[in-house]
């Protein structure tokens, strides 16, 4: 019997409570009806006044595409009120102009981040290009996972390396993805970037795009490196060797790489080398240069031997040969190997009318007689 009575009394209980609920809900179902426009507008203003809560960190007042091309954002909007006022559909759609204010490094991390949220597969190479100075926030890290196939995409995120190995990497990924260096490549490496590169991807340049680019100062290359670079400059203006002096004035830049072959063949073309250009000649290839030969590589600028005479690249040369074929360029230049062990001479100049070509050379020839007769006792 109490059983009974309790099971009732619960059954009630939840016939109560169903009844109850089913009320509530007719109730604001009717006052929905009753409300209609003016209902659903208030929802909506309830709403908005939600969505301006959380958007109340923004005090300076939203950026507008109007307001991207301005130089003094850094200025007006920290770094957390960059954060709360650039929407991401602004940065995205004024991404070119936003990339070239002088932002602090913790705003341009604030674009980075952002950045991401938008292009959450990676940035695409067009966004790469208009990065500008946010590039400086990324890592080598980052930037080996990019692709980069565009020349004019290298060319545009070099320009705002902040760093040497920034840059080598940017390269490694350009040269990873197309295989070359073409000349807009060259002209955005430019040097001594270009010296820092493997002697690998040197070889990759060719010559065609070689020809086309600015000249490019390869002073701070490794020997190997720059013989690698002067032959395919040789290869590149070869349609110009019948015009010795046009021929040489295109490898001019890049002669540090020249072998001693190569040197004599300008020398025959009567080319007048200036002595800044001769200084920066591969020694050990000019070693091998007879007097004759830097007679006819100097020309007119023969003197300038004499007037450089403590340069190590003279002074290499003068050792390497005989006192005779010192002297016998005739411009007063001292030193040289003297004959049958006699050591080195050096010549001051004589007093007197007689010129010190003269001296020089009369003495020269003493003493090759001297080794000569020497040779018999």
């Amino acid at each position: 019997m109490m059983a009974n009575a309790a099971l009732a009394n619960c059954s009630f209980s939840v016939k109560l409570i169903t009844l109850i609920v089913i009320g509530l809900f007719l109730t604001i179902l009717n006052a929905q009806w009753a409300l209609g426009e003016k209902g659903s507008q208030r929802l909506r203003q309830m709403l908005t006044k939600r969505r301006v809560r959380r958007a109340a960190d923004c005090t300076k007042g939203f950026i507008e595409q109007k307001m991207t091309k301005n130089s003094l954002l850094p200025a007006l909007y920290s770094a957390a009120q960059l954060d709360a006022c650039l929407n991401n559909s602004v940065l995205k759609a004024n991404l070119t102009e936003l990339g070239h204010i002088a932002f602090s490094r913790d705003q341009l991390l604030i674009l980075k981040r952002k950045l991401g949220e938008i292009y959450t597969n990676g940035l695409p190479e067009e966004q790469i290009q208009q990065l500008g100075f946010i590039i400086t926030v990324y890592s080598p890290e980052e930037i080996s996972t990019w692709n980069i196939t565009n020349s004019d995409t290298l060319a545009l995120v070099i320009q705002n390396s902040p760093n040497i190995n920034t840059t080598n990497t940017i390269i490694e990924n350009y040269l990873q993805r197309s295989g070359s260096l073409n000349a807009v490549a060259l002209d955005a490496i430019g040097s001594p970037i270009l010296c820092s590169l493997s002697e690998k991807n040197l070889r990759a340049i060719l010559p065609s795009e070689l020809k086309k680019a600015k000249p490019l100062n390869i002073a701070t290359c490794t020997q190997a490196k720059k013989d690698i670079i002067f032959g395919i400059a040789k290869v590149a203006f070869q349609d110009q060797a019948g015009d010795p002096k046009a021929y040489f004035n295109q490898l001019k830049p890049y002669v540090g790489g020249a072998r001693a072959a190569d040197l004599q063949s300008l020398a025959a073309g009567n080319i007048n080398m200036d002595f800044q250009t001769f200084s920066k000649l591969n020694p050990v290839e000019v070693e091998k240069l007879t007097a004759q030969n830097i007679r006819d590589l100097l020309g007119i600028n023969l003197n300038s031997i004499k007037e450089n005479e403590n340069h190590e690249l003279v002074r290499r040369w003068v050792n390497s040969h005989t006192v005779g074929e010192v002297m016998s360029l005739g411009i007063g230049l001292q030193g040289g190997i003297s004959l049958a062990g006699l050591g080195i001479f050096s010549f001051k100049e004589l007093p007197g009318s007689a010129s010190l070509n003269s001296y020089s050379l009369l003495l020269s020839i003493c003493i090759s007689m001297m080794g000569i007769t020497l040779q018999y006792f």
